[in-house]
């Protein structure tokens, strides 16, 4: 669905998603009521598969510098690692395809990986004041999608040395914008 989805776009056609599965046209609704379910399921797994990807550290502990810059640097890594997943989810929230779907699609949209975390109450104090959390979620993702378009497109692992360097400076420039002093 998640490759099919990157090609055609929301409206792909079930019997194309049956076929390319291997399984008979009618089959994926017996495990979904409608296309808008599957493509959720299939958003929702590839949310999940950035858990694949929690940080080296726990953020427990950590200051509010820190903690953004391991949030980056774990998406960074998934990017790298679940490029298919990247271009779905980034198709889902930054473009009005899921308009076409019902208000309640859009709701179960991902609310942000500071909201996942519950770091909200580490970050508040140590970011700029005019920042919400909501925003907040947006501008980590957002400059996160940039740099990661650019990892996506050179090919680079999370082992090549110039995926550190781009890792870090995304982490710095995000940092360095948001925070309060």
């Amino acid at each position: 669905t998640i490759l099919l989805f990157n090609q055609y776009g929301p409206m792909v056609p079930m019997s194309l998603i049956s076929k390319e599965a291997g399984v008979a046209a009618g089959t994926p609704f017996r495990y979904f009521r409608t296309k808008e379910e599957l493509l959720a399921a299939a958003y929702h797994q590839a949310h999940d598969n950035t858990l694949q990807c929690v940080p080296q550290e726990s953020i427990e502990g950590m200051s509010a510098q820190q903690a953004v810059k391991s949030i980056v640097h774990t998406i960074m890594k998934w990017s790298a690692l679940c490029p298919h997943d990247l271009e779905y989810m980034r198709k889902y929230e930054d473009m009005v395809c899921y308009d076409c779907f019902s208000e309640q699609f859009s709701e179960t949209l991902y609310v942000g990986i500071i909201r996942d975390m519950n770091l909200w109450p580490l970050l508040a104090p140590a970011v700029r004041p005019d920042l919400p959390e909501p925003l907040l979620n947006r501008l980590i993702s957002f400059n996160c999608s940039v740099y990661s378009r650019y990892i996506t497109h050179r090919g680079l692992t999370p082992d090549d040395p110039e995926f550190a360097v781009l890792a870090d400076a995304t982490a710095d420039s995000i940092w360095n914008s948001i925070r309060a002093d």
